[in-house]
């Protein structure tokens, strides 16, 4: 990969035995994409589809599609701080040491023990939908479960705008259904600042408040791979997963450049949005629009230059029951800002509906302009799709094959002047002269070129890793991909025709015999030598085959 894509890192850790431990790698169109959505990503680890049971570590974010995708991802054989303090470093190293500003994760305290190390700035927040699920299992035996408290705590969470109404709600479903001894409830208080809407207000979150975007890919990935997918393997399935993933986006791209959705009112600012969003943004958009005109909106007061709305917003819950909810919407004439207590805003980027309803109102339509979001552009200029990965046909992009003509020629160029500092200024007198006079271009900063780190020498072997069992996950019947069926499938075949072509060479075999001929057939493996670029890795294969492949 390292040879096809210039801009592919992998970093791999080894214990003193020269085993594998983890593993983490990137590629070159993830990191130039990191510039634009890095802003916000979801962190999981409950993937364990591979033969190692290494915990599958994949950092996802949402581009301006409102899609998944990948921004790096590893293979770790522990969940402690240790384990995630290196994996989060090796994330570091590769984007040029630009911290994610939010991260949602569930709540491992190993793994927001490393955060806060490795990512002190970061805002961290807990899956709700990991909680809200461990609400039978918690409160379930309580009398009045299904009578009332689980409503009283699902309604202290949405229905507090602010913290004190959450602390009020709180205390007294607390109070009323006499759970205050109730440890994981305490917990669960003591963390609130990571996990209460009320509390999360003021942070962008790309619309995401799980790791629900996380999980969806690893689902994605059981079309590719399965619990016999070795580490090569899995290294080339990830690159065939990443390929369908820009095919995906490459349409949606075309779809939002070529293809326009007409409006749902006669209103301005509806008409500025279609102009800019993509389609999918701008669906979010319009069924804002739609939500505000059945909003009734009421002017307050204004003290000084901020203004004072009350917005009242029908919501449809359980059973098609109606009820009215207020806003309040606040308006600084002099900043041309605004701000609404329900901080929908700053969740996904996209205009609320009381905001719209205040601005349609007062006749706002330069404030506009301030709250149009870069990262949901339908023209936003993507450096990354420029970039040349593993899985691109180089010659069906003409964009491409002029921007990977123009990287080798620099860095030949930096190559053979950055051995002397006058050489090196006198280039950049010469870049800065070009740059000077082409003011026109669009400048886009890129990821810079990390180093390749490899555990150990290239003389040197590197072995396959321990099958390990992460904690929180006992053995348990889980649903088995298509892929590992077919795989399952074949191997039966193979098996039964070995034993079959045995038997017609060297007489019968008891039944007892070729019994343990197929569970000696899962059970032991040789060590098969693979080569690669940075390092010699082993391979397991199966015993009772008679021949040796060497994969290059």
């Amino acid at each position: 990969m390292r040879l096809i894509n210039d801009g592919f890192v992998s970093i791999v850790d080894a214990d003193e035995d020269l085993r594998i431990r983890n593993v983490f790698w990137v590629d070159a169109r993830s990191r130039a994409a990191y510039e634009y959505f890095g802003d916000v990503i979801t962190f999981d680890t409950t993937y364990l589809t591979n033969r190692y049971s290494m915990p599958f570590a994949p950092f996802v974010v949402v581009n301006h599609h409102g899609q998944s995708i990948l921004l790096g991802a590893g293979l770790i054989l522990g969940e402690d701080t240790a384990t995630f303090v290196w994996l989060f470093r090796a994330w570091l190293q590769c984007m040029d040491d630009r911290a994610p500003k939010a991260i949602i994760t569930d709540q491992d305290r190993a793994m927001k023990s490393a955060i806060a190390f490795v990512f002190p700035n970061t805002r961290q927040r807990y899956c709700l939908w990991h909680i809200l699920r461990k609400l039978p299992e918690k409160l379930g035996s309580h009398s009045q479960f299904n009578n009332g408290l689980k409503t009283s705590i699902l309604s202290s969470l949405y229905d507090s705008q602010t913290y004190a109404k959450f602390e009020e709600k709180w205390g007294q479903l607390i109070q009323k259904y006499d759970i205050g001894d109730n440890a994981w409830l305490q917990g669960l208080y003591n963390e609130r600042s990571f996990w209460v809407p009320a509390y999360l207000k003021g942070v962008f979150w790309a619309g995401m408040s799980t790791t629900q975007r996380s999980e969806s890919m690893n689902a994605f990935f059981d079309v590719f791979v399965h619990s016999s997918t070795t580490l090569k393997e899995f290294i080339d399935q990830f690159d065939n997963a990443l390929r369908k993933k820009v095919e995906v986006e490459t349409t949606a791209d075309f779809m939002s450049c070529n293809q326009t959705i007409p409006c749902v009112s006669p209103f301005q600012i509806e008409k500025q949005f279609q102009a800019l969003y993509t389609n999918a943004k701008y669906k979010e958009v319009q069924k804002e629009l739609l939500g505000m005109m059945c909003s009734n909106c009421l002017f307050l007061n204004k003290e000084g230059c901020i203004s004072t709305f009350d917005v009242l917003d029908e919501i449809t819950i359980e059973d098609d029951h109606v009820k009215t909810v207020k806003y309040t919407v606040y308006y600084n004439e002099e900043e041309c800002e605004l701000k609404c207590t329900c901080a929908l805003f700053e969740m996904r980027g996209i205009l609320c509906r009381h905001v719209l309803k205040v601005c349609q109102m007062k006749k706002i339509h330069s404030v506009l302009e301030k709250y149009v979001l870069d990262r949901w552009r339908k023209d936003l200029k993507r450096r990354y799709t420029l970039v040349k990965s593993s899985y691109d046909d180089m010659r069906q992009n003409a964009d491409a094959r002029r921007y990977e003509l123009v990287v080798k020629r620099c860095l030949k160029l930096a190559t053979r002047v950055s051995q002397r500092d006058d050489h090196v200024n006198a280039f950049m007198c010469h870049l800065d002269d070009f740059e000077n006079n082409f003011k026109g271009l669009p400048l886009e900063s890129g990821s810079t070129k990390v180093r390749e780190n490899v555990a150990v020498d290239n003389d040197k072997k590197i072995l396959t890793p321990h099958v390990v069992r992460g904690k929180g996950r006992p053995p348990s019947k889980r649903k088995v991909p298509p892929v590992e069926k077919a795989a399952t499938k074949r191997r039966k075949k193979q098996i039964c025709r070995k034993i079959f072509d045995d038997e017609s060479q060297h007489g019968k075999v008891s039944e007892a015999q070729a019994s343990a001929k197929v569970d000696q057939l899962g059970s032991n493996v040789d060590d098969i030598l693979v080569e690669t670029q940075c390092s010699t890795v082993t391979q397991p294969t199966p015993l009772g085959t008679d021949e040796v492949a060497v994969v290059s």
